[in-house]
């Protein structure tokens, strides 16, 4: 027989962000440093026509919806939005995947997701915008003439 494959291992998620969010970068890079078992793809909606990710499960979402929160897109095409997208990529992740199940319990999915809702909602009051030589998860610095 072959070779039993873990679940989500080698598996490829696109996560999809608000670039210009400054909440949305400190949680892009907090992302970027977990021991995920999935190749885990990060792109600013902003720069997302300059992508080479072929992305066909969202071309039909207007960009007001993609920028109205993180969207996770997995091998299969299932798009993941908000507190799902969340939950979808801690699944991933060894240590958090409790956090993942607990999800499951009855209520939470509604709560999270309203939580989630609220917070994005006020982002930009609350944590600002970066500026626009910051929609890649890195800033530019001005030239110096």
């Amino acid at each position: 027989m072959g070779k039993r494959v873990k679940e989500n291992e080698g598996e490829r998620l696109i996560v999809l962000y608000d670039g210009v969010c400054n909440l949305c970068l400190t949680s892009v890079r907090r992302m970027k440093e977990l021991r995920s078992s999935a190749d885990l793809r990060f792109i600013s909606i902003q720069s997302l026509e300059e992508s080479e990710e072929e992305i066909a499960s969202i071309q039909s979402f207007p960009r007001e919806q993609l920028l109205s929160r993180l969207h996770v897109i997995d091998q299969g095409g299932a798009v993941y939005a908000g507190a799902d997208g969340i939950v979808r990529i801690l699944r991933t992740v060894r240590n958090l995947k409790w956090v993942a199940l607990l999800y499951r319990i009855p209520g939470m999915r509604g709560m999270a997701d309203y939580l989630y809702r609220y917070i994005a909602a006020r982002r930009y009051d609350w944590f600002g915008k970066a500026d626009d030589g910051c929609t890649n998860g890195s800033c530019t610095l001005p030239r110096r003439e």
